[in-house]
């Protein structure tokens, strides 16, 4: 019988071995080729970049808080997104920023956005409302007699720049008109009031009572347009319609409303760690007791039915043509404006429920 020599195994199977760690190294390999190439696809994997330009000096306004909170609490690194902030300097050098496209974002009063759609047609939108209601209030003194809008008959009444056409609505709605106050230009300092140069002092409701009551130790009431019926709006989030059409700058958008909602809910929660994480911001010397007061305000303006049905920084058109259509009744603007080329809430709402919903009662 013919005998087959001896073959030994081992080298056959180890062979086999070989060949079948090969094929699991190169699937391995292909299994991570793919999953680079769906991260690569994956917008929230790519690092991107964002300048947020406050309106004004480095203070406690909410929408300011919000991005302070954002860049402290580590809420921008959370969806991959590099913030720069910044502070305008005044005469509207944010405005003039944004429409030049070096920052990205910024804040704008509604109404003043409505004016600026309209004349000089800037192509500015809104994808964030912070105030519910307007930020204009309207200051007398306790012992003036004057107990309603009403009583404005015969006093005089400062104006800071110009006199707003929510004032003249709520004269209308008090059955009266310009022509039955002496309206006056005032400035920013509310020492004018007790010292008797004006019977009405426009107060920016977050910032000068707290002067004149707590600081001045002057008792006084405030009126509101809101409270007589008077559509108003207060301070919003503004881009321009050339970032919303590029795919990668309204990207970044929807990260930084993701963040600063987050920053927004934080400040809701505990508005004594969202001063704290302000402090990184504003000066030194600050009085943190006004800080604290002017976010308490813009907090509670910033609360509406609305927001609490669908979402922190919540608006409708229908809020905006209200405010709009009072602006034209009463000078404001001098043409209409189609207000829903100035809105859009599409970046606000592709962000997730729990990142922008109230959880208050």
């Amino acid at each position: 019988m013919l005998r087959m020599p001896s073959i030994p195994l081992s080298p056959l199977l180890n062979n086999r071995r070989r060949w079948a760690g090969l094929g699991v190294v190169l699937s391995l390999v292909l299994i991570g080729a793919l999953l680079a190439a769906a991260c690569a696809d994956d917008p929230d994997d790519e690092r991107l970049s964002f300048t947020f330009m406050a309106g004004f000096r480095a203070q406690s306004n909410l929408p300011f808080v919000a991005a302070y909170v954002a860049e402290q609490e580590g809420f921008f690194d959370d969806v991959n997104l590099d913030v720069t902030i910044q502070h305008s300097s005044g005469q509207g050098e944010h405005i003039r920023l944004l429409l030049s496209d070096d920052i990205d974002l910024t804040t704008q009063p509604a109404s003043e956005v409505i004016q600026r759609r309209a004349d000089p047609g800037a192509p500015l939108v809104v994808v964030t409302l912070f105030g519910q209601t307007g930020d204009l209030g309207y200051a007398v003194l306790e012992d003036s007699g004057i107990e309603s809008p009403a009583d404005f008959a015969g006093r005089t009444v400062g104006f800071k720049s110009v006199v707003q056409a929510e004032f003249l609505a709520l004269l209308n709605a008090n059955g009266l008109s310009a022509d039955d106050v002496e309206l006056v230009g005032v400035g920013f300092n509310p020492v004018i009031l007790p010292e008797g140069q004006v019977d009405v002092y426009p107060v920016f409701l977050n910032n000068e009572p707290d002067i004149l009551q707590r600081v001045m130790g002057v008792p006084i009431r405030v009126f509101q347009a809101s409270d007589a019926g008077v559509p108003t709006l207060g301070v919003a989030y503004v881009v321009t319609e050339d970032l919303l059409a590029d795919d990668t700058r309204r990207e970044a958008l929807r990260r930084f409303l993701t963040a600063t909602m987050r920053g927004f809910q934080f400040a809701l929660a505990d508005p004594a760690a969202a001063i704290e994480a302000t402090r990184a911001f504003i000066s030194e010397d600050a009085d943190l007791l006004h800080e604290r007061f002017l976010l308490d305000i813009d907090l509670v303006n910033a609360i509406s039915d609305l927001t609490r049905a669908n979402g922190l920084g919540w608006f409708t058109e229908a809020q905006f043509q209200a405010l709009h259509d009072v602006l034209l009744q009463f000078g404001g603007i001098e043409h209409e404006v189609e207000v829903a080329d100035m809105l859009d809430r599409s970046v606000l709402e592709s962000i997730d429920e729990a990142d922008r919903s109230y959880g208050g009662g």
